[in-house]
């Protein structure tokens, strides 16, 4: 009888102490929960009118703990932005997150189904709707990547082409590019070889004055065609 006596205060213990320690166990976690919730987002993009969105795409950050927030998949999601780069994101405890980011450059204007597009040094189409209406950028006709874009740019410069004066690109289907300017001169690239036509390009210029409206053909490999309109 007493060895069941015992056994029934044992029992007696062992719920007792459960039942503190869950009562306890709670108390702790309000109490976590509590002073880690996050109550700021400090935004750091260059471009402050961009601060607005972020901040109102990351309100819900608020409601929730620190400890619990994937720092990469709040990346991911504000990657779904296509105007930002750069972005990166960190924890101030007990209750602050960081966000930094950049604007990427906006390079150039294109057009799909008859909706403009701005085209971003990201490599990414983006939408005109977050960005303000740039006045002087290039425009793009064709169906081309971002990619071969900037590659073409990047060698242009390299090759001493002025790219602020040309206001227009037209890629073609063969995957060639026109380069129109300011002064209605057209140059006709090649599809392959585009560096060694402008190398002859650069060459004859330097002795020759080409007049504006003039169309410069370098598609033919080591020749240069010129007709004026």
């Amino acid at each position: 009888m007493l060895l069941l006596k015992n056994k029934n205060r044992v029992y007696f213990y062992i719920i007792a102490f459960l039942f503190l320690s869950t009562i306890t166990n709670n108390i702790f976690l309000k109490s976590f929960n509590k002073i880690f919730l996050i109550n700021k987002i400090n935004i750091d993009i260059d471009k402050y009118e961009l601060n607005k969105i972020i901040s109102s795409e990351t309100s819900f950050l608020k409601t929730q703990n620190i400890f619990f927030i994937n720092q990469q998949q709040l990346i991911n999601k504000l990657s779904n932005f296509n105007f930002l780069e750069n972005i990166s994101i960190k924890k101030s405890y007990p209750s602050t997150i960081i966000i930094r980011a950049n604007q990427t450059n906006i390079i150039a204007i294109t057009y799909f189904n008859q909706k403009k597009f701005y085209v971003g040094s990201n490599g990414k189409f983006i939408s005109t709707e977050f960005i303000p209406e740039y006045k002087k950028l290039p425009i793009i006709f064709g169906q081309f990547k971002i990619p071969d874009f900037i590659s073409l740019q990047k060698n242009l410069k390299i090759l001493n082409m002025d790219n602020n004066k040309i206001t227009k690109y037209y890629f073609h289907k063969n995957k060639r590019w026109d380069l129109y300017f300011e002064n209605n001169k057209i140059i006709m690239l090649p599809r392959q070889n585009t560096e060694n036509a402008i190398k002859i390009y650069n060459q004859f210029i330097s002795i020759h004055k080409i007049m504006p409206n003039s169309i410069i053909d370098l598609r033919i490999p080591n020749r240069i065609v010129i007709k004026n309109e």
